[in-house]
C-alpha cells in the first residue's frame, strides 16, 4: 500500500509541475475579398449591388474567418471606366478592395441627359474662360436629341455665390444658334446647378409662378441630367440665358436697355443711381454708347425721384412692378432688398417693366448658412429681417409708404392669390417626376442631414401664403 500510494503521488506531482510553451497570441493580420459580387458591370450612377460579395480576415496563422462587418470606404459608380471599391473592416483598420466597370451611360431617371466632353477632357474651372466642348442630348422625345461633335461649342462656369459650391454651374455656348427642348434657338444657355436644393423644386416655382402671373420674358426650364467628362455631374435646370434677342428679353437690342440691379457691381458698363444708390449694371445694348449710357442713367435717376415724390406711374408699369416684388415676397426672396440679380427693362416708347425673375437660392427662409431652409416664414418685403438694411431696401420701403401703392398691392394680391394657392399641387407633381433624380443628385452630392422631400417645402408654403394673406389683408 505505501509503494503505491507512493508511486501515484510522484506522478502526479511530476506532472503537474511540467512547463508548456504558452500559445502564440493570434490576431488580425489583413483584409481580403474572398469572391467578387455578382454585378461588377455598371452603368453611371447605379448603386453598388454587392450580392455575392465574400469577405473575410486573414490572421497571423493563416487562418480564415468570413465577415460581415465592413463598409464601402470608397469607390462608386459616378465616374465611366474602371473603378476602384474599397472596403474597410468596422474600425477602419483593414482595407480591402476590387475593381467595376463603369459605362458612359448614364441610369435612366426620366430626364433628358446632356454630355459634354471638353477638348483633352480639360476641367471647367474658370467663369471666365470658354472650354471647347462637344455636346450630345438623349431623350424619350427624338426630337430634341442632338448630336454636336467637331469641338466647336463651349462651356464655362458661371454664377457668383453658387460657383462656390461643390457643384458647379455652368453657361454653354454654341457656335450657331441652337434650340434646345423646343425653345426658341439660342446660341448661350444655361445650367443651373440648384446645389441648395436637395429638393431640384426651389428655383423653379419661382419660375413657375411668374409664368402663372403672366411676368413677360419670364424663363423656361427643363430639368435634366448632365455628365461631364465621363464624371456624372447631376441633376441641373436648364434655361435660357437672361439677354436680349427673340425667344428671350425681346426688346429692340439698341433703342431699349435691360439692367440688373446687383451690388456685386462686377460688369464693366455700371453706374449708381443719385438718390438710393443703386448699384446697376447694363446688360444691353451690348455695344453701348456714352450718349445711350447718359439716357438710361437720366430714366433709372428719373424713376428714383418718382418714387421718392409718389408720382411714378407714368414711368414705370405698376401692375408689373407688384407682381414682380409679389413673386418674390411669397418665395421670401431677401435678395431683392440687397439688390442682387434683380432685372429690368424698357422697350421703345414704353414704361419700365421688372424682370426676368433669376435667383431665388436665397428664398424659403433660408438661414445664411448654405443648407437650412423653411425654419422662418413670417415678415414681409420691405421689411425682411435678412438683409435688413441693405441697399435695396429704401427704394422699396418708399413704394410702400405710398397708399395708393399698397391699395393696388392688395387688389393685386387677392386677384393672384388663387395662383399662389394652387402651388402646392405642383410641388406634388414635379416632386414625383423628379423622384429617382432627385434621389440620384442626392446620393451624388450630399451626405448630411439635408432633406430632399418636398414635404417640408410644400408646408412651409401653405404657412406663408397664410402669414401673407392676413398682413395684406390687414392694411
Amino acid at each position: 500500500m505505501k509503494f503505491r500510494f507512493w508511486l501515484y503521488l510522484t506522478l502526479v506531482v511530476f506532472t503537474g509541475c511540467g512547463e508548456d510553451t504558452p500559445a502564440k497570441p493570434r490576431y488580425i493580420r489583413s483584409l481580403e475579398i474572398a469572391a467578387l459580387p455578382q454585378k461588377t458591370t455598371y452603368l453611371l450612377g447605379e448603386p453598388l449591388d454587392l450580392h455575392g460579395l465574400k469577405v473575410r480576415y486573414v490572421y497571423s496563422d493563416g487562418s480564415t474567418r468570413d465577415t460581415e462587418d465592413y463598409k464601402v470606404f470608397r469607390g462608386d459608380s459616378f465616374t465611366s471606366g474602371k473603378s476602384e471599391i474599397t472596403l474597410s473592416s468596422g474600425n477602419e483598420e483593414y482595407t480591402a478592395g476590387f475593381a467595376i466597370d463603369v459605362k458612359n451611360v448614364l441610369m435612366d431617371t426620366g430626364l433628358p441627359v446632356i454630355y459634354i466632353n471638353t477638348q483633352n477632357s480639360a476641367p471647367v474651372v474658370s467663369k471666365e474662360d470658354y472650354l471647347k466642348m462637344n455636346i450630345r442630348i438623349t431623350s424619350d422625345k427624338p426630337e430634341y436629341s442632338l448630336d454636336h461633335n467637331g469641338f466647336e461649342d463651349e462651356i464655362r462656369g458661371r454664377g457668383n455665390a453658387t460657383w462656390d459650391s461643390p457643384k458647379k454651374p455652368y453657361r454653354i455656348k454654341f457656335d450657331k444658334k441652337t434650340s434646345l427642348f423646343g425653345l426658341t434657338a439660342a446660341k448661350s444657355w444655361v445650367l443651373l446647378a440648384d446645389y441648395r436644393s436637395p429638393t431640384l423644386l426651389q428655383n423653379i416655382l419661382g419660375f413657375e409662378l411668374g409664368r402663372r402671373f403672366g411676368l413677360p420674358f419670364t424663363n423656361n426650364f427643363r430639368h435634366v441630367e448632365v455628365v461631364l467628362n465621363g464624371n456624372y455631374a447631376g441633376t441641373y435646370i436648364l434655361t435660357e440665358q437672361v439677354q436680349t434677342g427673340k425667344g428671350r428679353v425681346d426688346i429692340d437690342e439698341k433703342k431699349g436697355f435691360l439692367l440688373e440691379l446687383d451690388f456685386h457691381y462686377d460688369d464693366e458698363v455700371k453706374f449708381r443711381t443719385e438718390l438710393f444708390d443703386l448699384p446697376v449694371l447694363v446688360k444691353s445694348p451690348e455695344d453701348i454708347t456714352a450718349e445711350s449710357l447718359n439716357a438710361i442713367k437720366e430714366e433709372l435717376n428719373a424713376l428714383e425721384m418718382a418714387v421718392n415724390n409718389g408720382s411714378y406711374a407714368d414711368l414705370i408699369d405698376v401692375d408689373n412692378l407688384i407682381d414682380y416684388i409679389m413673386v418674390n415676397d411669397m418665395i421670401m426672396n431677401f435678395e431683392l432688398q440687397v439688390p442682387a440679380s434683380v432685372y429690368m427693362y424698357k422697350e421703345v416708347n414704353s414704361k419700365i417693366k421688372m424682370g426676368p425673375l433669376w435667383d431665388f437660392d436665397c428664398g424659403y427662409g433660408y438661414e445664411d448658412d448654405g443648407k437650412s431652409f423653411y425654419r422662418e416664414f413670417t415678415g414681409r418685403i420691405p421689411y425682411l429681417s435678412r438683409r435688413n438694411g441693405w441697399g435695396g431696401q429704401p427704394f422699396l420701403v418708399r413704394l410702400f409708404d405710398d397708399p395708393a401703392f399698397k391699395k393696388r398691392y392688395k387688389e393685386r394680391w387677392n386677384e393672384k392669390y388663387g395662383l399662389m394657392a394652387g402651388m402646392p399641387a405642383y410641388i406634388d407633381s414635379m416632386s414625383a417626376v423628379l423622384e429617382k433624380a432627385r434621389e440620384l443628385n442626392y446620393r451624388r452630392w450630399y451626405s448630411d442631414s439635408r432633406n430632399k422631400e418636398s414635404a417640408p417645402l410644400k408646408a412651409w408654403w401653405n404657412s406663408r401664403l397664410t402669414h401673407l394673406n392676413e398682413a395684406v389683408n390687414r392694411d
